[in-house]
């Protein structure tokens, strides 16, 4: 079995190499110039002018767009050597858009080193983990940086490089400063004289050498090997950065304090108005939707949510690509400017989690697999059955009706193509004649396109989801998918936060009347979500809602004033005009399911934290939550539905496209304004489909998660 294993490990790392090239070479040669490629250009032509006129004291002055340092724009120069020089690109405004007159040859060479470099990457993670590999061979957003004329490649290679020697380092003695210490020093030092934001990964190892240190009690005695580690990385920074070495302390900090200057004041960055969260959202999209026909398929959403599933793993693996991949995420949610390309500083750990992800489903199905016979098994009784059945009938009857056909008749519609257009066909038996026609092979298949509309009803089998996907993903920039999922996360997570907390308090011994606050605090809930959804518009709408004219009374200067200022200019904080309505809407019934677990709890276990001189927070952690927390679950689950699904209170608004659930019903209504979109039954029964299967998911999967499955033993 070893003697096979390795050649398959070789030709498997081959493969991920060849098709690593093979992508990157398609994406060189087919993207369109993108925006900062003629900045770029310039920059490399500038210094391949130096070096062929062998002006070398040159490089003490230059360094076009000082923002970033030279070492990635001097590697572009180099690359451009071997290509007849043109005239230098005309400089623009970092507003302006993208240059589309930039000499191809010039293009095409910058474009290839890069590549190249982004191959070399590939390679190295294969030869850790092929299938991580693999997963960044294909990473679209990755594959598009790395083969443009940018500054991510190289510093993406040397970053992956600072760590892998670090590793090695760890193996050894780590209390001496060895050659491999020395070698991921040196990486460092060439990552900062490339681009800042790859040095994050220096913040992972000293916080990854800290955890260790202290863990085997060797703080005092490794403090001075990594103390030299940081000095030797400072060393070769400066030694590869030229530009610096005539005024070191004002050329830094212009490159520095540009960045402050640019995030707030660029016209680019305030016309993007990307919010916080923004990072979350390059994450789970794709180029190949900007990009026609260049990249295979938009793999970056499943990698992430690969990822997810793979920390822990990797964390117990080896927990410096967790911190890596964390802080990384943590330093781009607080970097006011949110380019796309930044994820490139994190899809290594990222590539690597998702690996983990699939080796974990690996062993559980082989788990599974190896104990499926000694699996206990259910023993039913025939007797029980009958005696069963006169009460499940009923129940099962109403399902059957109630929910199982509308959900096979959205199911059977999403396989036409049945519109406004076809709607007087599709009611005389239109929809049933394509239905029973297609099945049976009688009908051929009509391809799906939902920009043209027949006069009767098609069969178009299952090709309209892949359309479905295409279109969620192309709305709004694929954002709709990804602020339905975050959105379920932050509302589910404030409505238990507070319902819990609210439980808490009136669970207290001595709260007066605590029947009459919980009766007060359930109005919300009682009150129907439309009207609820309307009563927040009052408050919320510009200019006669409560809360502008509250500041039209008490002024711009009032804290009313301060917060609609915020509201209204924040890229970010619009969103918490829609949480609190959720929150206020949702907590009661947290608050109702978190009551009643308190109650089941017996009361002997807070006795023994008491006598054992636990704190309140201790017995909260220790003692309340673990034992509320399988009683919430459910509660949890169902709240979460409600959130994925949110209508009343976004179409009230008038955000029309915030969650499926809305968009679902845009698509379908006729008169909605919803441009050559609207009256679409068919796409609307199918993205209907799709909620249902991605809520079943999220649903299985957070039972596993949680465990619920397993019960309450002492309720």
């Amino acid at each position: 079995m070893k003697r096979i294993k390795t050649p398959l490990h070789i030709l498997a790392i081959l493969f991920v190499i060849f098709t690593a090239w093979a992508l990157r070479s398609r994406a060189l040669n087919n993207l369109s110039i993108d925006f900062d490629e003629d900045d770029y250009l310039r920059a490399g032509q500038e210094y391949t002018h130096l070096i062929q006129t062998s002006n070398w004291s040159g490089f003490l002055e230059t360094n076009y767009r000082p923002e970033h340092p030279p070492l990635a724009k001097i590697i572009i120069g180099i690359s451009l050597l071997s290509v007849p020089e043109k005239p230098l690109t005309p400089e623009a405004a970092t507003s302006a858009g993208p240059n589309n007159y930039l000499p191809r040859d010039l293009v095409h060479s910058a474009r290839t080193v890069n590549a190249i470099f982004g191959t070399i990457t590939v390679a190295i993670v294969a030869l850790i983990n092929p299938l991580a590999g693999l997963f960044l061979a294909a990473h679209t957003f990755t594959i598009k940086y790395v083969s443009q004329v940018m500054l991510e490649a190289f510093p993406a290679l040397t970053s992956l490089l600072v760590v892998l020697s670090y590793l090695q380092w760890k193996k050894g003695k780590r209390s001496k400063l060895n050659g491999w210490l020395i070698l991921s020093a040196v990486f460092l030092g060439l990552t900062a004289a490339s681009k800042y934001l790859y040095c994050v990964v220096g913040i992972a190892i000293l916080i990854d050498w800290y955890l260790d240190a202290k863990e085997q009690d060797t703080l005092k005695t490794s403090l001075r090997t990594i103390i030299l580690w940081g000095v030797l990385a400072i060393i070769v920074f400066f030694a590869f950065n030229p530009y610096i070495w005539t005024n070191p302390i004002l050329r830094i900090g212009e490159s520095i304090f540009y960045h402050a200057g640019y995030s707030s004041e660029a016209v680019e960055v305030q016309n993007a108005a990307y919010p916080v969260w923004q990072p979350f959202f390059w994450l789970f999209f794709s180029p190949y939707w900007w990009h026609e026909g260049v990249f295979p398929f938009p793999f970056d959403a499943f990698i992430t949510i690969l990822a997810l599933f793979g920390l822990k793993r990797l964390w117990s693996k080896e927990r410096l690509y967790v911190l890596w991949l964390g802080i990384a995420i943590a330093f781009l949610l607080v970097w006011p400017t949110k380019w796309p390309q930044y994820i490139i500083t994190l899809t290594v750990p990222l590539t690597i989690a998702a690996a983990e992800s699939m080796f974990l489903l690996r062993d559980n199905i082989f788990e599974w697999w190896k104990n499926r016979k000694t699996q206990d098994k259910v023993h039913y009784s025939k007797t029980e059955t009958h005696r069963v059945l006169p009460w499940l009938i009923p129940g099962l009857i109403a399902f059957a009706v109630l929910t199982l056909f509308p959900l096979i008749f959205q199911f059977a519609v999403s396989m036409t193509d049945f519109n406004t257009t076809s709607i007087r066909d599709g009611f005389n038996g239109g929809i049933w004649r394509a239905i029973s026609g297609g099945l049976t092979g009688e009908i051929p298949v009509t391809p799906a396109d939902i920009g043209t509309r027949s006069n009767q009803v098609n069969f178009v089998g299952l090709s309209l989801y892949p359309v479905v996907s295409n279109f969620i993903a192309y709305l709004n920039g694929g954002s709709v998918l990804f602020f339905n999922i975050m959105w379920t996360v932050l509302s589910v997570l404030l409505q238990c936060g507070l319902g819990l907390a609210v439980a808490l308090l009136l669970w207290q011994r001595g709260v007066r009347l605590g029947k009459f606050w919980q009766t007060l605090f359930i109005l919300p809930w009682a009150i129907p979500e439309m009207i609820g959804a309307m009563m927040w518009v009052n408050i919320f709408q510009p200019d006669w809602g409560w809360l502008y004219l509250a500041v039209d009374k008490f002024g711009p200067d009032s804290l009313f004033g301060t917060f609609t200022n915020a509201l209204d200019k924040s890229p970010s904080l619009w969103l918490v005009g829609f949480l609190l309505p959720a929150m206020w809407y949702g907590f009661p019934f947290m608050m109702l399911a978190s009551s009643i677990g308190l109650k089941t709890i017996p009361k002997e276990v807070f006795d023994a934290a008491s006598i054992d001189g636990a704190s309140i927070w201790q017995t909260f952690k220790y003692v309340t939550w673990p034992l509320l927390l399988p009683l919430l679950i459910p509660a949890i689950i169902v709240r979460g539905i409600f959130a994925f699904n949110q209508f009343y209170l976004f179409q009230a608004f008038g955000f029309t496209d915030a969650t499926l659930a809305t968009l679902s019903y845009n698509v379908f209504n006729p008169t909605n304004g919803f441009g050559r979109y609207g009256g679409q039954f068919a796409l609307s029964a199918a993205i209907n489909i799709l909620t249902i299967v991605i809520l079943m998911i999220f649903v299985i999967l957070f039972n596993r998660w949680s465990k619920a499955g397993e019960g309450v033993t002492y309720a």
